[in-house]
């Protein structure tokens, strides 16, 4: 089902049309005179390095063996160029190897054609002198062997292998080559067809091979089974392998702005990648909200959400596959598809359920932002499981993993600083277990009341301690201002764990707190003072619970936020003191 939606992608939006061109930036193009003489490279490259993209014939696979393109290659195929010169060992080194791959097929056309610019070709290959003024056109230590070279004739503009005559006798010959091999059912397409012994790589996967890594492949013998080998093992056709690895290689390949052109990073080996039989503006609409870029973002505040509201289109279907990398082939961690409508409305519930603050909507956060801000002190991520888990459920509207719940809970522990950063690193986190926590009873779970601000009406414990636990934690720094360890510092972890061995203690450092306040600063210790016996009042008896379990300690976590930064705000005086109160400055 995967393979037969990628291969209808391409089908589609037409990568597979020509299965022996394909578009690819050329770097420089070698000029050569009718008689084969060298006359200059021409670079085709921008300001940023960037070569312009052109139709040249398909590069052929190749990872450790030599296959050579068509009339259009790298430095390495088309000049013979090395990075090291070769072991003198007697036999030519690889860079010569690749030449004269490059140079027998440029030699076979040569055989069957009367083409004078083709000739010409031949005689500039042929002639070593010819090549090293070719490479001696720019310093040794500016060539890679990646830049890719493509000829043109004395005055023409037109490269060599996009010749009329060219371009007929090399789909001949590919149509020549695609009917010789074994004939057989598709499982992809369900059509007779010839049937490919090996698939195409894919590029651009973490942790993949730079060179490529295949999806379907049987390169030993524990894959093969039934006597099968290579390709018979799950038979394909040459057209359907090559269709959905064009459809992969499109979504994966870098873009302007992204990594992925439409891809999502999921932890450091994974990555999402998402598609519609709808439109490329509505593909486009969902990745700049579910992963903006600093574009999309600046495009936000002229239009918020713009392209999420209901079209037409919302019928069409939406595919998503998660590959991870590993080595020289490439895992399926999550596959699923569903309409494109149903994604939309999974979004705007992801968004809501991450939204904090009585304040405007925030704009929306990436999705490896989230995971970075739970992820451990040491810069470890989150397994592949669990951040796989969480994108696949926020697009499928399901509970993420209780996991993350406990990550978010984790960093939450470590003393905060005042800097900006931080404080949006805590939002990040609390907003993750306020979402972690309000798809729980959804998924069968007691039922949890999480608001997107401070609620002053819920009575649930956890939720009331955490808030208590943050006027205790304001009333100290009105007290003792700033000072290295501060109460959230030494006792937050045990107070969301176990409340009973905590807070009788907090209580009876806050009387010293509130007295000392009043001293310090006129006013504050009152109104903090009042504050804290609201919050006590919604407490059902004097006995603290002896343990919260993880679902409560997240609960307990979105309490302090709430009232915290309900703390922090500026209250107009009506909200923020009675009649008899004096004026506090103890706001941000």
């Amino acid at each position: 089902m995967m393979l037969a939606a990628l291969n209808a992608f391409a089908q589609e939006r037409g990568l597979a049309d020509d299965p022996l061109y394909e578009h690819r930036p050329v770097d420089f193009l070698i000029r050569v005179s009718a008689k084969g003489k060298f006359q200059g490279l021409e670079s085709t490259q921008d300001e940023r390095g960037k070569g312009v993209s052109m139709l040249i014939p398909r590069i052929p696979q190749r990872a450790v063996n030599i296959a050579a393109g068509f009339l259009a290659d790298n430095s390495k195929y088309v000049l013979g160029y090395e990075e090291a010169p070769a072991p003198r060992t007697g036999k030519a080194g690889k860079g010569a190897v690749r030449f004269e791959a490059f140079l027998k097929l440029v030699r076979e056309a040569v055989s069957e054609l009367n083409v004078p610019e083709l000739r010409a070709v031949e005689l500039f290959l042929a002639s070593d002198a010819s090549r090293e003024q070719a490479l001696a056109e720019r310093a040794k230590e500016e060539w890679t062997g990646s830049e890719m070279l493509a000829f043109v004739v004395g005055d023409s503009l037109e490269p060599v292998h996009l010749l009329p005559e060219v371009r007929d006798w090399w789909e001949k010959r590919g149509a020549e080559e695609a009917a010789q091999g074994r004939m057989g059912l598709c499982l992809v397409t369900g059509k007779t067809g010839v049937l490919a012994e090996t698939h195409p790589k894919l590029k651009n996967v973490p942790e993949a091979q730079r060179a490529g890594a295949a999806l379907v492949s049987f390169n030993a013998r524990a894959f093969e089974s039934q006597g099968f080998e290579q390709g018979d093992n799950a038979p394909i056709s040459r057209q359907a392998a090559l269709g959905y690895v064009l459809a992969l290689n499109d979504l994966l390949r870098k873009s302007e702005d992204r990594r992925y052109r439409q891809g999502i990073q999921v932890g450091d080996d994974s990555v999402l990648v998402f598609w519609t039989n709808s439109t490329a503006k509505e593909e486009c609409a969902l990745l700049s909200w579910l992963d903006p870029s600093e574009v999309d973002l600046r495009r936000y505040l002229e239009a918020p959400f713009r392209g999420l509201e209901p079209s037409a289109l919302d019928t069409r279907r939406f595919y998503s596959v998660t590959l991870a990398g590993n080595s020289g082939r490439v895992a399926v961690r999550d596959w699923f598809q569903t309409s494109v409508g149903e994604v939309k409305q999974n979004l705007r519930r992801y968004f809501a359920d991450l939204r904090l603050g009585a304040g405007p909507a925030e704009k929306p956060t990436p999705v490896w932002r989230l995971l970075k801000a739970v992820e451990a002190p040491s810069g470890r991520g989150l397994s592949p499981d669990v951040s796989t888990r969480m994108l696949g459920a926020a697009l499928r509207g399901q509970p993420f993993p209780r996991q993350l719940l406990s990550a978010a809970l984790d960093r939450l522990q470590l003393p905060p600083s005042d800097d900006k950063f931080e404080r949006e690193q805590l939002r990040l986190r609390v907003a993750l277990i306020k979402a972690t926590l309000i798809r729980l009873p959804r998924s069968g779970t007691a039922s949890l009341e999480v608001s997107v601000s401070l609620d002053k009406t819920n009575s649930s414990q956890p939720y009331v301690l955490g808030r208590l636990f943050a006027v205790l934690e304001r009333l100290q720094g009105a007290a003792q201002g700033d000072i290295n360890a501060t109460i959230r510092d030494r006792y937050f972890g045990a107070a969301s764990r176990s409340p009973m061995t905590v807070f009788p203690r907090l209580l009876q450092l806050s009387v010293h707190h509130v007295s000392k306040a009043e001293s310090e600063r006129k006013g504050s210790g009152k109104r903090l003072e009042r504050i804290k016996g609201e919050v006590m009042a919604l407490l059902d008896s004097k006995v603290f619970p002896r343990i919260f379990f993880l679902e409560e300690q997240g609960l307990f976590a979105v309490g302090y936020y709430h009232q915290r930064e309900d703390l922090f705000a500026k209250h107009a005086p009506s909200e923020s003191m009675s009649s008899d109160d004096e004026p506090s400055d103890d706001t941000e």
